[in-house]
């Protein structure tokens, strides 16, 4: 991944953080890593684990942050997040998986538009 890439997703990724917390999100873990993948963002939404995906763009030519998750993306974010809640809790709780999609200038990466998306994979 270059450097500009990464520099984008951790600005993304600040963003989200900061507006989750707004909302009242309690930020549980940032960038949880296991053998399946990476977890951008873990957090409790009053009793509900939330499980973040964090999507970040500099510009739409290439189709919208929330238009980007692929369903072997939306397969590994199910996997990621089961995973999580079995070695974390040990028995079932409540949980969803949320995308946060933040849209940046492409010049200053200053944030332009968050778009918060509740339980995306639902059912």
């Amino acid at each position: 991944m270059t450097k500009k890439r990464l520099r984008v997703g951790a600005v993304g990724e600040k963003a989200a953080r900061l507006h989750l917390e707004k909302l009242g999100y309690r930020i549980v873990e940032t960038n949880y890593c296991c053998r399946l993948g990476e977890i951008d963002i873990i957090a409790r939404d009053g009793n509900t684990i939330v499980v973040v995906e964090v999507r970040t763009k500099t510009g739409a030519a290439f189709g919208r942050p929330e238009e980007s998750i692929t369903g072997k993306k939306a397969q590994q974010l199910r996997r990621l997040a089961l995973y999580y809640l079995q070695s974390a809790y040990k028995r079932e709780v409540p949980s969803r998986i949320d995308l946060v999609a933040v849209m940046l200038d492409k010049e200053t990466h200053a944030v332009q538009n968050i778009k918060h998306i509740q339980g995306i994979l639902s059912g």
